[in-house]
């Protein structure tokens, strides 16, 4: 019997970098579980030890941190990726040199200016926000720099092709840390909002630590020797586009929790923050799959082998899609049971919106890696200009559905701006490339 997990490991066995592409793939989808698992086990915890609206205050203040956090990478992550691959191809170790301290310049200089921003307009808006509401932000600023380079470390392992390593420290040893620390607190102390994003700030230290010592030990030894080159006009070309990209895409993440706290209570918002983190476990194959198929996808493109690429497409979507099914029914037909037994009773009116956040996740799953395959081609423009219509879409649609219909008007907002978005960056794929993304193949011709 013919499975789509069959039809990828056939491509795979056809091609020359078989060994390479089946450990990342493994690799990377076991640390993408371990990151699902782990930050659900978080999620639980803080929900249960901070109570809904204690939790509400928490998960909006982190939103909060990941708006700012965009910014200061402004579209570094994929650019490292993709010119990386490259430069280590052509063995450029020079420009691989200088686009590493370049992007850390880059990164530090913005995340420091927009920490003491975001730390000025706490102590202005400290007359309207609860002590608590200030404090649980004002420990979540060190997060800027840390989240910052942290991607950007992770970038560079990816592009070097250490895709597990690069991983790592975010998928797992972030997490594990805050909830080791975290539990800690709980049992032996009283566990605040405050505290709680504090330990979370530190847990992004020691990983970032570990993490950075990893790209240090698998840079190729003649990047460290080399005398740094920059294409620093080059690079900001290339920037713009992917920075409007990322920031668009983190404001389609974050916006129905921000617009939310702002409309609602905190207890609204822990609520639904909990529907939302069950409803990321529905396509966290298709995360583990994207770190792993990135430079290949540029590669195949730049050697003008489409029909590779379109087998490694349908394919990848396919297993994508196989794995996201069985998560979203489980949540559609029994999300409200399982909200309650992880989460606590409390939680479990969060199931509507969990229930439509997960058919809109599916959607996302069947249109495979619609964006990625534009990134890693060179049309990132396309890709901004789909997701920026996505953008739009989402914060209307929240705008209008929030005051009327509170986290399902979120929800429904959320799960139509992921419908929007893959049926325009599909149509791109197909304009641009001549690939079909889905994991269903049309027969159409162009």
């Amino acid at each position: 019997m013919t499975t789509p997990f069959s039809q990828l490991g056939r491509f795979l066995r056809e091609d020359s970098l078989k060994s390479t592409l089946i450990r990342g793939v493994m690799g990377s989808a076991g640390l993408k579980a371990a990151y699902a698992l782990l930050s659900l086990a978080i999620a639980i915890l803080l929900a249960r030890a901070l109570g809904a609206e204690g939790y509400g205050v928490y998960a909006f203040a982190f939103s909060l941190i990941s708006l700012l956090a965009v910014p200061a990478q402004v579209g570094l992550p994929q650019l490292l990726v993709r010119e990386i691959a490259k430069y280590r191809h052509h063995q450029r170790w020079g420009l691989l040199r200088g686009l590493l301290r370049r992007s850390n310049q880059i990164a530090v200089g913005l995340s420091l200016a927009l920490a003491a921003a975001a730390a000025g307009g706490a102590f202005v808006l400290s007359v309207r926000a609860s002590p608590i509401q200030i404090d649980t932000f004002l420990w979540a600023l060190p997060l800027i720099p840390l989240i910052a380079l942290g991607n950007l470390r992770g970038a560079a392992l990816q592009g070097l092709k250490r895709v597990v390593q690069g991983q790592l420290p975010e998928a797992v040893l972030r997490p594990g840390f805050l909830l080791v620390l975290a539990g800690a607190a709980w049992l032996f102390g009283t566990l605040t909002p405050p505290s709680a994003m504090a330990l979370h700030a530190l847990a992004a230290g020691l990983a970032f630590a570990i993490g950075t010592a990893l790209l240090q030990r698998h840079r190729p030894a003649q990047s460290v020797i080399a005398v740094p080159e920059y294409e620093t006009r080059a690079w900001l070309r290339s920037m713009v586009p992917l920075s409007l990209l990322t920031g668009m895409m983190i404001i389609n993440s974050q916006a129905d929790i921000v617009m939310l706290g702002l409309f609602t209570t905190s207890e609204e918002v822990g609520i639904y923050r909990a529907a939302s983190q069950g409803a990321a476990l529905v396509v966290f194959f298709l995360t583990a799959v994207n770190m792993v198929i990135a430079p290949y996808i540029s590669q195949l493109y730049t050697a003008g082998e489409m029909e590779r690429l379109q087998r490694l497409a349908t394919a990848s979507a396919r297993g994508i899609l196989l794995a996201a099914l069985p998560v979203a029914l489980a949540f559609v037909l029994f999300g409200e049971k399982i909200l309650a037994i992880a989460f606590g009773a409390e939680y479990a009116p969060g199931y509507l919106p969990l229930a439509i956040l997960s058919a809109g996740q599916l959607v996302n799953a069947a249109a495979g890696s619609v964006g990625l395959l534009l990134n890693m081609s060179g049309h990132e423009r396309d890709t901004a200009r789909g997701v920026a219509v996505a953008t739009v879409s989402n914060v209307a649609l929240n705008l209008i559905l929030i005051p009327r219909l509170g986290m399902t008007g979120a929800a429904i907002a959320t799960a139509v701006t992921l419908v929007i978005w893959n049926m325009l960056l599909c149509r791109q794929v197909w304009v641009r490339m001549g690939i079909q993304s889905t994991a269903i193949r049309f027969p159409v011709t162009r």
